[in-house]
């Protein structure tokens, strides 16, 4: 066995520097706790960037309904200013008024209203 040993080492070199096995897998756990690390900070960096261009997106949405509105309210506040509106008075067959008189009338009880005209007496 001896001579097997020295047969499959002979043309081997020896580096200059040993390791021994506990620092080998103190070395390798550090580079895995390392590359473990980098993982996890990669994908939260993954998740952080896909949320800000969620938001991003939302945000725009937002800027695009908000547009939306004004211009609803543009157009709301168009149909309703006193000149479109005789406008659709007139196309709709409405004339205009001569002469307007205020008549002044006192004032009644709504029970009165209610009877009027329907004066009954008792049976």
């Amino acid at each position: 066995m001896k001579r097997f040993s020295g047969w499959s080492s002979h043309g081997v070199k020896r580096t200059g520097w040993n390791i021994d096995l506990r620092t080998a897998l103190s070395g390798l756990a550090l580079v895995g706790g390392v590359a473990l690390f980098a993982a996890f900070y990669l994908a939260l960096a993954s998740q952080t960037a896909m949320l800000g261009r969620r938001l991003q997106e939302m945000e725009a949405a937002r800027m695009a309904i908000v547009r939306e509105n004004a211009h609803l309210r543009n157009q709301i506040a168009h149909a309703a200013s006193a000149v479109e509106s005789r406008r659709r008075a007139l196309a709709a067959g409405f004339i205009t008024t001569g002469t307007v008189i205020f008549v002044e009338v006192p004032a009644v009880e709504s029970n009165e209203l209610l009877n009027a005209g329907h004066e009954s007496s008792p049976p």
